[in-house]
């Protein structure tokens, strides 16, 4: 489900909202070169980030679902799904062109 860049929704939610959540989003430097998200959210921003994360997450899954063979297995973990949701997520709010 692709957003539309001039929709006011992204995922589902207002992208005012998530706009909002995001902004309690932090990154760090982790120790193998990776990167730390952390996010405090207050609970009146949490549902619809969580909602929005989901919608994107079951996304993944689906397309994930159709790349599934005996040879290569699943595509990507859980984890790297889910961190594909919020970058997925942060790029959809960001894009307003």
């Amino acid at each position: 489900m692709a957003d539309d860049v001039d929709s006011d929704l992204i995922a589902g939610e207002l992208r005012a909202d998530l706009l909002r959540a995001l902004s309690y989003v932090q990154t760090e430097d982790g120790p193998d070169g990776s990167y730390i998200v952390n996010g405090d959210l207050p609970p009146e921003v949490a549902p619809p980030f969580i909602r929005a994360i989901m919608r994107i997450e079951a996304e993944l899954l689906l397309h994930d679902a159709e790349q599934v063979t005996v040879e290569r297995g699943e595509p990507r973990s859980p984890d790297e799904r889910r961190t594909d949701a919020f970058l997925a997520l942060a790029l959809r709010v960001t894009d307003t062109t």
